[in-house]
């Protein structure tokens, strides 16, 4: 009798513990699939971001012409495994050389109008663009870095990545380990990455295709560096209603700021 006694207090206290929120019984896999998220992402963006600024170092050390660039935006090409076209512009924002020669329409153009000049740099060793249309007429991410020789400016390189070479991997990762699919922002509503590659380059706000439901949760999730949302949707082909939860958190690098969303049905 008295060990029955003792089991039901006992379960008594357990509630009560619970009711008054000493012990967490949500399940936090979200909230770990999104920090691995952030953790991968910084570390293959920094990786990057170490190899360009080791070749701008390059150029800015007496490899500013044509050959002997292209030579060091080729080994940029074999080292980085986001590269997808790299190019070298000088201090009057004309481009040098360029590699693979996919884009070599692109030597001697004017980049001007992208706004990448020596004001933009100042104070940056690595930037980061938004998503955006590319003369070639791919849309893509850029990382840039400046080249200064003795604290004169002599240019940039540039190098374009598809987002799937950034968040493929961690798509597959991400859905292998936890079963969940993974979705960046802007944080002007833009996908700069989703699993669904149709959605990729999509404004959420602005696309009116998207309905009231999906656009109020990712005002919300602009509106907050991190947190928890959820949204209704119907199945493809299907009239049966969908919940899902979407966790996020927030990446900053390069001046640009993304944020990193994990959803699960």
């Amino acid at each position: 009798m008295r060990p029955l006694l003792l089991l039901i207090i006992g379960l008594i206290v357990f509630t009560a513990v619970i009711s008054a929120g000493c012990v967490d019984t949500k399940d936090t896999s979200q909230e770990k699939a999104v920090s691995e998220a952030l953790s991968l992402t910084n570390h293959s963006l920094s990786e990057n971001a170490a190899y360009m600024i080791q070749a701008a170092g390059e150029i800015a050390a007496g490899k500013t012409g044509a050959d002997t660039s292209k030579q060091v935006l080729a080994d940029l090409y074999q080292r980085s495994p986001l590269a997808q076209t790299i190019l070298y512009t000088d201090e009057n924002m004309i481009v040098v050389s360029v590699y693979p020669d996919i884009i070599l329409s692109s030597v001697g153009s004017d980049q001007s109008s992208y706004g990448t000049d020596e004001a933009y740099f100042s104070g940056k060793t690595i930037a980061l663009t938004e998503y955006v249309h590319l003369d070639d007429g791919t849309n893509s991410s850029v990382l840039s870095a400046p080249v200064c020789a003795d604290g004169k400016w002599k240019g940039y390189i540039s190098m374009s990545f598809d987002s799937s070479k950034l968040f493929g991997g961690i798509e597959r990762h991400i859905f292998e380990t936890y079963g969940y699919h993974l979705c960046v922002l802007q944080t002007d509503g833009l996908q700069v990455y989703d699993y669904d590659l149709g959605e990729r380059g999509k404004n959420i706000l602005t696309d009116p295709s998207y309905p009231i439901d999906v656009k109020t949760a990712v005002e919300h999730i602009i509106a907050e560096p991190s947190g928890t949302t959820g949204y209704t949707y119907h199945k493809t082909g299907s009239d049966e209603l969908v919940q899902k939860t979407v966790v996020w958190d927030t990446l900053e690098f390069g001046g640009q700021t993304w944020r990193v969303l994990i959803l699960s049905e």
